[in-house]
């Protein structure tokens, strides 16, 4: 991915970025140099936020999902997207039955979903007199979910940013999809919170083929799933935001929830790109594999690249934040 370009101004406009915000939001980012001695450049743009649940873009053909899961092709059906619930199935998609501790989803698979528009079946069967698609799976549905994810992971050549952190995920998760795509690329984030096992790989499914970043949301609440996470979605670009006392009833001490968080960084390769919170001693203390380059950020002096200030702004009833940053390396 191209470096961030410095220095760099560029505002942006969007209805909303995030569900929890529901305002209009107005972002300015005043982006300067160290020496502060070049002219800075600015760009305005204005975007329809998009709401990254699955769409009716045709992203799986039955014959990918039958590469994917393993599987075999009983009745041919057309192309869709992938949904694992039945109550918000959208028309144009394929329902994947996922068998879960408590519930069968193939339980849920009756003529009706075929009425609200569910194109195929992803699963060990479907009910009598099913006419769309259908693609069989043996054994367990949600190891079949994963083998797709990985597929998807696979055939997506584009760059992978992955956000975690005990809070501030998913507006940093979107904030970061509006800067890029202040920049002209093509930018997908993942929908809402999906960032626990299932989330991650229906994100993963969903991404566009025409996109050229994702940008994920992953969080855990134990000991080794941040690892399986990143070891599923294999981020370019790695982000630990916040270390707090959430999940402490499985990981014990502030400590503990470092430790696991750190997992987002375990397994970075040469060339990925570690971004760590320099405010946080937790997250600061963090190690990163030789190789990987970390990028502090924060108001602290030792940031890579710091906040300099920070201003709410706004007029007409609109919520704003106009921020100046600075850059202490090169990047």
């Amino acid at each position: 991915m191209a470096a961030f370009p410095f220095p760099y101004t560029f505002s942006l406009t969007k209805p909303s970025i995030s569900k929890s915000l529901t305002t209009r939001h107005h972002v300015k980012l005043l982006v300067l140099p160290t020496s502060r001695k070049n002219t800075s450049k600015t760009c305005s743009c204005s975007a329809q936020n998009t709401r990254c649940a699955p769409s009716n873009s045709p992203l799986w053909t039955v014959t990918d999902i039958a590469q994917a899961v393993g599987g075999r092709i009983v009745k041919w059906g057309p192309p869709g997207t992938i949904s694992i619930d039945t109550r918000t199935i959208e028309p144009g998609q394929w329902f994947f039955a996922i068998t879960g501790e408590n519930v069968d989803a193939h339980d849920f698979i009756t003529l009706d979903l075929s009425k609200s528009g569910c194109v195929g079946v992803i699963g060990n069967r479907v009910c009598e007199n099913w006419e769309m698609g259908f693609v069989q799976v043996d054994g367990d549905t949600v190891s079949s979910l994963l083998k797709m994810a990985a597929f998807a992971r696979n055939r997506f050549v584009g760059k992978v940013i992955a956000v975690t952190g005990s809070v501030g995920k998913t507006s940093t998760k979107a904030m970061i999809a509006l800067a890029l795509e202040s920049l002209g690329s093509k930018v997908y984030h993942s929908y809402e919170h999906w960032n626990n096992t299932f989330g991650v790989s229906l994100s993963l499914i969903t991404i566009p083929r025409d996109a050229g970043i994702a940008v994920l949301e992953m969080g855990m609440n134990r000991k080794g799933q941040l690892l399986e996470l990143t070891r599923l979605g294999r981020p370019d670009i790695r982000v630990i935001l916040k270390v707090a006392t959430a999940h402490l009833e499985n990981l014990v001490s502030l400590e503990g929830v470092a430790m696991a968080k750190g997992e987002m960084f375990q397994e970075a390769k040469p060339g990925d790109i570690c971004v760590a919170n320099a405010d946080d001693p937790f997250v600061k203390s963090i190690p990163v594999p030789q190789g990987a380059r970390r990028v502090l950020f924060g108001r602290s002096l030792e940031s890579d690249v710091r906040l300099v200030s920070a201003e709410r702004v706004g007029s007409g009833g609109g919520v704003g934040v106009q921020v100046v940053l600075q850059k202490n390396m090169e990047m």
